[in-house]
């Protein structure tokens, strides 16, 4: 039987299209294994310095993602005010 638990449901859930859920799980999973493959041919270090690398590029993106949605919702509530004052 299915559930709503697993983890393409709760990344819909949190606002994500299907589209957009399949491709952070695909990019998850790229990462994961490039991660292995670095840590099976080339150490330790390497494949840490790999996942320090893709964990700044996801604080950055995080980051960038989070300032444009903020932007977005400052320009929907400056139109909201201006309608509001047309109305009256």
């Amino acid at each position: 039987m299915a559930d709503k638990g697993h983890l393409h449901h709760r990344l819909m859930k949190k606002g994500y299209t299907q589209k957009q859920a399949v491709l952070i799980l695909y990019g998850l999973t790229a990462i994961l294994g490039m991660f292995a493959t670095i840590l099976l041919e080339s150490g330790i270090w390497k494949a840490l310095s790999f996942a320090l690398l893709v964990i700044a590029f996801i604080v950055i993106g995080y980051k960038d993602i989070f300032k444009v949605k903020q932007d977005e919702e400052n320009s929907e509530e400056n139109i909201n005010v201006q309608h509001v004052r047309h109305d009256k």
